[in-house]
């Protein structure tokens, strides 16, 4: 791949999701639209649908590919679920015995582990009576991930039998009308939350894969660029931008990916995005719990962000890096420090 930023903007997502996670927990700030949560995450899933496409078409068979995500994802993914059982485990208003006799203790190990943190996102005697009770709420995107992962094979198959634009379409109208079922069909609370669930994020994913997979030439990306650049300052209203966003958002977080020039070398430190994605949560967590927001909300605010990146760096050298193959981009960007 030529030259790119996209490390620099999957890490600058990550940095977002922080903060729009310290103001939620913590309500000690307010911080302006740039700090979009949701901006974020729909870029992430776009910007894995264009990478996780290249790599779907450099790998030797499925197998390899499906291999290359395991590799990426679980390790880092299980770690953090060890960091949330040690913090539940310190912490816990129940007794040691107490603590390891509750079956909802090993709930959270198995769902968590296997993806299905909804079945038991708590730990006993932890954060309880919180309006965010949550070990870690930001962990509901990575069974999107996986399942969107899953699909890449029958996307890139559709690309090649009926057409890459139609198998997009059809791919897109089928994200689109999960969204619409149960963002405006259905008259229930939990409405919102199913729609934001597979496939609701599949248009964005799907959006980064096709320009993946057309590859458009220079002066037609700088332009859908800058369409989608003008788009974000435009005050469009809700209804019609929750579908312009679907494309729009794709554009312009992989049309500023692509632009060489923004790239500082954040991947010759490695990959910290996702351990910054992982982490962050229940560290802010934590520091809510000693009550450190209340005393000293930038300063903790501050301590909150280098203790997370912190944690993302051990990940990465002790975790991550050590699962991936060594042609990996971030192996050999790391190994190339001089």
């Amino acid at each position: 791949m030529k030259k790119n930023c996209f490390d620099e903007i999957r890490l600058t997502l990550a940095i977002i999701v922080f903060f729009s996670h310290a103001q939620e927990i913590s309500g000690a700030f307010m911080w302006p639209d740039i700090f979009d949560f949701n901006f974020a995450i729909k870029g992430f899933f776009a910007i894995s649908g264009y990478l996780v496409t290249k790599s779907y078409f450099s790998s030797a068979s499925v197998y390899d590919f499906f291999e290359k995500r395991v590799r990426r994802i679980y390790p880092a993914y299980s770690a953090v679920i060890g960091y949330g059982f040690l913090i539940g485990l310190a912490i816990t208003s129940l007794s040691f015995g107490e603590f390891f006799t509750s079956s909802s203790t090993y709930k959270y190990l198995f769902f968590n582990l296997i993806f299905l943190n909804f079945l038991q996102p708590t730990i006993p005697g932890v954060f309880e009576g919180w309006t965010i009770s949550a070990v870690n709420g930001a962990l509901w995107t990575i069974k999107i991930e996986i399942m969107l992962y899953l699909l890449i094979p029958l996307i890139v198959f559709l690309y090649r039998k009926i057409g890459m634009f139609t198998g997009f379409c059809l791919m897109f109208a089928g994200g689109v009308l999960w969204f619409t079922c149960f963002t405006y069909g259905f008259d229930h609370p939990m409405g919102v939350v199913l729609a934001r669930q597979f496939p609701g994020q599949l248009p964005y994913f799907v959006m980064g894969s096709f320009l993946a997979a057309k590859e458009f030439r220079p002066g037609v990306r700088y332009a859908l660029f800058l369409v989608s650049a003008v788009y974000l300052l435009l005050d469009v209203p809700p209804g019609i931008s929750d579908y312009a966003n679907m494309v729009m958002y794709p554009l312009f977080v992989i049309g500023l990916s692509q632009i060489g020039v923004l790239s500082v070398g954040v991947g010759r430190i490695g990959d910290l995005s996702y351990g910054v994605y992982l982490f962050h949560f229940p560290t802010l967590q934590l520091l809510k719990y000693f009550g450190l927001f209340e005393l000293y909300p930038y300063g903790t605010l501050i301590a909150g962000a280098f203790i997370t990146l912190g944690l993302a760096y051990v990940s990465w050298i002790f975790v991550e890096r050590k699962f991936l193959r060594r042609s990996s981009h971030y192996v050999h960007e790391s190994h190339s420090r001089t």
